[in-house]
């Protein structure tokens, strides 16, 4: 019996380590699994905008995007408006037959819009009216949501359609991807 317990011990102490030995498997981490930086420009229903952005692996990336929308004149008014905005991103790869790098996302974030608006008033010089000019800044700042369909026509150059709901706003469009 005491026999038995010394080497069950000293088996023990050497099997212990062995199996706690961390396994380190190598892979070829190729330069489509690593981070990438990538640009984009964007097209939408009166926006044009730009996008930076930081693919952290295939499934989650981080967006900031400014938009520049469209300026509506009126008569007697002038109204000028942007967005910027950071939105984290998560892809679901699917496959359709041949078309292989197609994804599905959702996109949620912050966006922070502003609005300017000019009113030009001749006055009436008759009776002693002046010309006036107001100005008014509105800043708005509120969650965006979204959802689209990105293609990787190759390594570096991706396309997407998507929709963005930012509170009753709803816009689609268009993005030209590029990674880097």
């Amino acid at each position: 019996m005491e026999r038995i317990l010394p080497i069950t011990l000293l088996s023990f102490f050497i099997a212990v380590p062995v199996m706690a030995a961390p396994v380190v498997a190598t892979t070829n981490t190729s330069k489509a699994d690593a981070t990438r930086l990538y640009i984009g420009a964007q097209l939408g229903d009166s926006v044009v905008g730009s996008m930076l952005g930081l693919q952290i692996n295939k499934t989650y990336a981080l967006e900031v995007r400014y938009d520049y929308i469209d300026t509506v004149y009126q008569p007697n008014t002038t109204i000028k408006a942007s967005s910027t905005s950071i939105v984290g991103i998560g892809m679901y790869p699917m496959k359709f037959g041949d078309m292989d790098p197609f994804f599905i996302f959702l996109k949620a974030g912050y966006e922070r819009n502003t609005t300017r608006s000019t009113t030009n008033d001749p006055g009436i010089p008759a009776y002693g009216l002046p010309a006036t000019t107001t100005v008014t800044t509105t800043v708005r700042k509120r969650v965006v949501v979204g959802t689209g369909v990105q293609y990787d026509f190759s390594r570096d150059v991706s396309g997407r359609i998507g929709v963005n709901a930012v509170g009753s706003d709803h816009s689609v469009y268009l993005t030209a991807i590029y990674k880097f």
